[in-house]
């Protein structure tokens, strides 16, 4: 900008000085600012139009990118997943392996013996008690309504054909196998290395080579463990790790109830499992193979064709504190 046409500024704080300016513009006829709160009114008014301004932007930002609630309740609070799960069969029966039976003793070691057993039993029903009291809920359904999204919905393909259902406080499922298969749906997406696992389960029909109980620690690459019983009063534990591998063969045990609900507790403190049937001491084991995962109600049919009804009731996920 050239320097003869620069506009020359006095002190416009005071009122005596006058204001020159090379503008063509004629303003002899105009009366000079004699009062200071008339600019600072002008301020005050632009401020209010830019802070008008800005929240009219912060409105349409908030409107056009606004968080989804229910995305984030079901990022945080997520609620059991209704993917079915299906994989082939463990055996293609469930025979059980010829099993020795004990001859009584009187002597000394054995009755020790059998004291520590009992006072191990006693201790550990001590533990799953306390564990149940005050450990952290993830999940608690007694199947009064499907207010967790359960799967409900009937399935058909290559593994099998079923239909869920939940009345009566009942979840229940009728499943026809259209070939040997583990079926399971997760209770959480949530990946849990320690827990406490509780879960009511009756078979209604079906063929003796069924059974049902729960999936465990289920991993991003689709191993897990397998905790089932059967109508012939047996429980067995399958570890899937790429491969099938027995961990507990089909034993007999007199806790388990064949045709009536029977409550299978499980609780998982890193390498190890302890299990309990009806709130009774069952069995203990100790394994490595997968550290962490998810949980999952699970049934077997050990056939093509093989039809069962499963129920659950009374289900409890939880998590030390």
């Amino acid at each position: 900008m050239s320097n003869d046409n620069k506009d020359e500024f006095t002190n416009p704080f005071d009122k005596d000085t006058q204001f020159k300016s090379s503008s063509a513009f004629d303003d002899a006829g105009m009366s000079p600012i004699e009062d200071d709160h008339s600019g600072r009114t002008f301020v005050w008014l632009l401020l209010g139009v830019a802070a008008i301004g800005c929240g009219v932007l912060f409105a349409a930002a908030f409107f056009f990118f606004k968080p989804d609630a229910q995305a984030l309740v079901d990022k945080y609070f997520p609620s059991p997943t209704a993917t079915v799960t299906r994989t082939p069969t463990v055996t293609p029966s469930t025979t059980p392996s010829p099993t020795l039976t004990a001859t009584p003793t009187l002597n000394m070691t054995a009755t020790a013996a059998a004291l520590q057993a009992t006072d191990t039993a006693m201790a550990y029903q001590t533990v799953a008690a306390n564990v149940a009291n005050t450990g952290r809920v993830i999940l608690k359904d007694t199947f009064d309504s499907n207010k967790n999204n359960w799967q409900i919905k009937q399935t058909d393909d290559d593994y099998a054909l079923t239909t869920y259902e939940i009345t009566d406080g009942i979840y229940t499922w009728d499943t026809t196998a259209h070939q040997p298969l583990i079926s399971w749906i997760t209770t959480s997406p949530k990946s849990l290395g320690d827990f406490y696992l509780s879960v009511e389960i009756k078979q209604a029909s079906g063929p003796d080579s069924a059974d049902y109980g729960v999936v465990f620690r289920e991993d991003a690459d689709s191993n897990f463990y397998y905790f089932g019983i059967n109508q012939q009063g047996q429980y067995a534990l399958y570890l899937y790790n790429q491969d099938w591998s027995t961990l507990v063969d089909w034993t007999q045990s007199d806790l388990i109830q064949p045709g009536e609900f029977n409550k299978i507790t499980l609780i998982a403190e890193g390498s190890h499992f302890i299990f309990f049937i009806n709130d009774q001491y069952l069995t203990e084991i100790t394994d490595d193979s997968i550290k962490s995962g998810t949980a999952a109600l699970a049934v077997e049919l050990a056939a093509e064709n093989d039809q069962a009804v499963f129920q659950f009731d009374n289900l409890e996920l939880s998590t030390p504190k």
